[in-house]
């Protein structure tokens, strides 16, 4: 199976992934929110987009 880094980013709608550059890219873009913001918060809440999103709701 051939690597396609052009669809990196957009092939887990559910959960975010911070291990690689072009995700973060896109979510911090898709989210509005600093790159920083999204890396912390996922840390703190876990890669789910649902989860994330809470966490962000209850601490801004």
């Amino acid at each position: 199976m051939e690597d396609n880094n052009a669809d990196r980013g957009k092939a887990d709608d559910a959960n975010i992934n911070i291990s690689e550059p072009q995700e973060i890219q896109y979510w911090s873009e898709k989210l509005n929110v600093p790159e920083e913001v999204l890396k912390n918060a996922v840390r703190a809440a876990g890669t789910s987009v649902e989860d994330f999103s809470e966490h962000l709701t209850q601490n801004t």
